[in-house]
Order: structure tokens, then sequence, then C-alpha cells
């Protein structure tokens, strides 16, 4: 009975050697992530996000703002520092909505797009890309699909991230302003930020540049 006891303890130690032999062996092999240092300031009092890299002193530089909507009453974003962590190209929220570009930095809390009403592009809940610049969420940051994507594409996980409020200043970069989709807008059901090739706005923008040509001429 002793000697099947030590073979079994024998086999667990080869067996725990094995395998933190092998996960060390995959951290080693992991590519490093060369992408900038960045720090996201996010204003829950007046709805923006302003991102800083360090110089080569280390002192802060701001590179981007952003409009957001932070968490309405009784939903508040909390306010501390964080770290992001996980990265979605869809994640779909408590209330059965779905965001783009998900990048969770505080246990349920991710910056996100506008909600959409299903997994599909042109189903944009426009009424609340309107509120950006305005507390309407559920405590997550909601952001525009390009800069929802500026985030998932050029923050790498583990980024801080500073949420606070201050009523009276912005940030570096000021509060950009948010465009305003029109309710009767065929094209509402789409962000306009979305650089997918498929998005109608883009044909209304070329038309618009169009005539504004033609005007100059």
């Amino acid at each position: 009975m002793r000697a099947i006891r030590r073979i079994t303890a024998l086999t667990l130690c080869i067996i725990l050697t094995v395998l933190t032999q092998s996960q060390t062996i995959r951290a080693a092999a992991a590519p490093a992530d060369n992408r900038p240092n960045y720090t996201i300031y996010v204003n829950r009092a007046l709805n923006c996000v302003t991102v800083y890299t360090p110089d080569e002193q280390g002192n802060p530089v701001p590179v981007k703002s952003m409009v957001c909507s932070c968490g309405r009453k009784g939903h508040g974003t909390p306010k501390g520092t964080f770290r992001t962590s996980d990265y979605y190209d869809w994640r779909q929220m408590i209330d059965g909505s779905y965001g783009r570009y998900a990048v969770r930095f505080n246990k349920k809390i991710l910056f996100h797009s506008v909600p959409y009403t299903r997994r599909s592009p042109d189903t944009l809940e426009w009424d609340q890309y309107n509120l950006l610049g305005q507390s309407a969420s559920l405590g997550c940051v909601r952001l525009s699909v390009a800069d929802a994507k500026w985030i998932y594409d050029n923050c790498k996980p583990g980024t801080e991230v500073i949420v606070y409020a201050d009523e009276e200043n912005a940030g570096a970069l000021g509060k950009p302003a948010n465009r305003v989709i029109d309710p009767n807008a065929p094209e509402r059901g789409w962000d306009p930020t979305d650089m997918s090739a498929g998005n109608p706005w883009h044909a209304v923008q070329i038309a618009q540049n169009r005539e504004q040509t033609d005007d100059n001429v």
C-alpha cells in the first residue's frame, strides 16, 4: 500500500513538473506586445475620455480625446484605477443588447460601442448614439465604433484606466462634439464612424463632399 502511495505521489510530481515547464515554454514563446504604452482617463462627470502616452522623460502627453456615455443615475461608472483585460469583437450586454470592440477594465465594466439590438452592424440603437456626451449606460463606457475600435486595436492588455469625476475640466484636449443621427435618415441603423465597407454613411459623405466641391467652383 505504501509503495502504491509513493508511486502515485511520484507520478503527480512528474505531471506537475511537465505542466509547469510547458507553461514556461509557452510564456517564453509568446511574442512581445510592442504597442505604445497608454493611460486612459475617463471623466465620468463630463462623459469624455482622454488618452495619454509618456514622453521620453515619462511625462504624460495627450494623444486622443473621445466623447462617451458613462453610467446614468443609479448605475454610475465606478471611480478608481483599473487595467484592461478581456477583448471582444462583439459582446452581449446584461440587457440583451450587443456592443462592438468591447474591452473589459473593471469586472463587468467595459469600453464598447453604442449598443446594437443584434450582432449586426446595421442594428445600431441610434437614439442611444445621440446620447453620447451624456450619462446613459448601465455602468460601461460607451463610445462611437471608431473610438471603441481605437482602444481595442491600440491599447494592449494591462493598459491603465483611471475613472474620475471633474465637472469643470474635460481634459487636456477638451470634449469632442458628438455627431447626431437624424431619426428619419435611412442610414440611422449604422454608426456613422464605422469604416466597414457596407456602411451607407460613406455614400452620404461622398455626396456631401461633391456638393461642397460644386459650390466652390
